[in-house]
């Protein structure tokens, strides 16, 4: 039986964009060695960069031909500048010891909702220290990032298993 611990958690406001294309970040780890899930960070607002705003008009609006690929693949970093809507990369991007760029395996966007969720879980292959920022990305090289967001930094060892879970509203 696994168990889930609360190390930080928020109460839901945005009052920074109450309308457009926002979203909240939830990050947990598995401690392997104690056969319990923790939530490091919950509810934690994330940030449209500019190029991101810009990829979601040229998919939904302007964009004449067949669309490329949707914003979907997660990526992790030690960085702990906090996030700008003209960042297009994401400084210290972990590309080892099991936590490389990935399409996410939950891709989820419900019928008459206003949100979507991306989510990824990572195990470890080695120790990673002061993870603490995630983004989006439409290419799993490369490719626009769309959102990025800081959460409470979580530090793994080989084994452990790190979830982040997007969701993100429109309107």
């Amino acid at each position: 039986m696994s168990h889930i611990t609360m190390t930080r958690q928020r109460e839901v406001k945005d009052e920074v964009s109450p309308k457009g294309i926002h979203g909240y970040i939830t990050v947990q780890v598995y401690r392997h060695l104690e056969n319990r899930w923790e939530t490091v960070d919950q509810y934690h607002p994330n940030l449209l960069t500019t190029d991101g705003r810009d990829f979601y008009h040229q998919q939904v609006l302007v964009n004449t031909a067949a669309g490329t690929r949707g914003s979907n693949v997660i990526a992790v970093s030690t960085d702990a500048t906090a996030p700008a809507a003209g960042d297009t990369t994401l400084t210290g991007e972990i590309s080892t010891n099991g936590l490389a760029r990935i399409q996410a395996v939950t891709i989820n966007h419900p019928d008459n909702t206003n949100s979507s969720t991306i989510e990824h879980e990572w195990t470890a292959t080695g120790t990673h220290t002061n993870v603490q920022k995630c983004a989006l990305f439409n290419n799993t090289s490369g490719g626009t990032m769309t959102h990025e967001g800081t959460f409470t930094a979580a530090s793994l060892i080989s084994g452990d298993k790190l979830k982040v879970t997007y969701v993100i509203n429109v309107g």
